[in-house]
């Protein structure tokens, strides 16, 4: 019986394994995290989309506006409208200002100490 002696050339034939591993796990690494990498586009993509709905939000909002210039420029009652909520009256129109009403103190009930049989 013969006892088997470890191969000497054992790591020689092992070497190529670990180099394409290590170049392998290199690889993987800069795919994930170098500029651009994987996880630099998947940040790009949320941002993305985030900005798209604020592209489309201030889309609306500038329609909005527009709708309301127009409105300005032709409709005698819109600007009637706008004229009186900035405080506007037309000619020959009397501003009455009517004060707001205070509330008036409450009397303070006589103290039982004020009182003389």
């Amino acid at each position: 019986m013969t006892i088997p002696l470890k191969d000497p050339n054992r790591n020689k034939r092992r070497l190529p394994l670990f180099i394409a591993a290590a170049m392998v796990i290199a690889a993987v690494c800069i795919s994930l995290f170098r500029d651009m990498g994987i996880v630099d586009s998947r940040r790009l993509r949320t941002t993305e989309r985030q900005l798209r709905g604020e592209v489309e939000k201030l889309r609306q909002e500038n329609a909005q506006l527009k709708r309301t210039v127009e409105d300005l420029r032709g409709n005698p009652a819109v600007i009637e409208q706008e004229a009186r909520r900035l405080g506007l009256i037309k000619e020959g129109e009397n501003v009455i200002v009517v004060p707001q009403r205070q509330e008036p103190r409450p009397q303070a009930p006589p103290s039982p100490g004020d009182k003389r049989p």
